[in-house]
């Protein structure tokens, strides 16, 4: 509205029909800008603030350092002799970008692959991640959905779930330019099965290839698994050696941020979540759908970010990524 108004010199009536507003919003906020040379609201009158902005400052960072509210409420009763609520501290955090989340479990990664990882990142950072054919398993529960929910406070919405909800375990293998056929199973996975479900999977037949696909990328890919010991089991090396030759990179252990099967399996699960799903025969189907009709673009922006996870876990020497 400003511009359009101090440099364009659009009068208040040509404003609001070119921005589908009425005329007097226009006129108001223009009134404001000249009055105080900012369209912020104006300064309002009520009760005076308990908590200074050099104080709320003080709260803010002490509270990324990871004190809770009754803590901090404490602290700044103690030491300016104003008594504050637990309640004002949480509002005075909520101000800024900060919420009181649960914290994400992350597995600790060992020294060694620490050290891996990082050998593995300087060395694969170069690499044509165009030409590799990710894997990975995931196990996804019959039932599951959004966790969260716009409420009314004291009237929570209310999710009921089973005790041990049924499951469906999942395997795939995408890059950016060919994807696999999903493979579901129920049992727990063993070598054996493993071995079952590379035969089935990594059959040229079975292994959709992309529509600009280069000619010689269905007998060049290279296959990549994680450092699961069923995977690498001496007969299921053997077995994948027939299947792929030396076309196998060595991944690192602990490493499912350096795999973009991560990032479809979570574009799967928000798909599923958004569903109402309500048995196996259902969830098969719709992981079916939403994994065929998956668009080549949603794949290879995953696999584009590979040298970015590698720098990071460069920079890193070799801690986890945030991807």
């Amino acid at each position: 509205m400003i511009h359009l108004s101090t440099e364009m010199h659009l009068g208040t009536r040509a404003i609001a029909k070119r921005m589908d507003i009425s005329r007097q919003a226009v006129i108001d906020l223009l009134h404001k800008y000249h009055d105080l040379g900012s369209v912020r609201d104006r300064p309002r009158s009520g009760r005076k603030r308990k908590i200074r902005e050099e104080e709320k400052k003080e709260i803010v960072k002490k509270a990324k350092r990871g004190k809770d509210a009754p803590v901090l409420a404490r602290e700044f009763t103690e030491k300016t002799g104003i008594a504050i609520s637990e309640r004002t501290v949480q509002r005075t955090i909520r101000d800024t970008e900060l919420r009181y989340l649960t914290k994400e479990k992350v597995e600790e990664l060992s020294e060694a692959n620490i050290a891996s990882r990082l050998d593995y990142a300087i060395s694969m950072k170069e690499y044509n991640w165009k030409k590799v054919f990710f894997s990975d398993e995931k196990t996804f529960f019959l039932g599951s959905m959004k966790p969260c929910a716009w409420q009314v406070p004291g009237k929570r919405k209310k999710h009921f779930v089973k005790r041990h909800p049924k499951k469906l375990h999942v395997w795939a293998a995408a890059g950016a330019y060919m994807k696999s056929q999903l493979y579901f199973f129920s049992e727990n996975m063993n070598a054996l099965l493993y071995r079952k479900i590379l035969k089935t999977r990594l059959d040229e037949k079975r292994i959709t290839f992309s529509p600009d696909c280069p000619a010689r990328m269905p007998q060049n890919w290279v296959f990549l698994q994680d450092n699961d010991p069923k995977h690498k089991a001496k007969k299921t090396k053997n077995f994948l050696q027939e299947l792929v030759g030396d076309r196998i990179i060595a991944h690192p252990a602990q490493s499912p941020d350096l795999n973009i099967l991560e990032d479809l399996w979570s574009y799967l699960d928000r798909k599923i979540k958004a569903s109402k799903v309500k048995t196996i025969n259902g969830l098969k189907r719709k992981l079916t759908m939403e994994w065929e009709t998956m668009s080549w673009e949603v794949i290879r922006q995953s696999v584009r970010s590979m040298r970015a996870r590698l720098v990071e876990c460069e920079k890193l020497q070799g801690a986890r990524t945030h991807y």
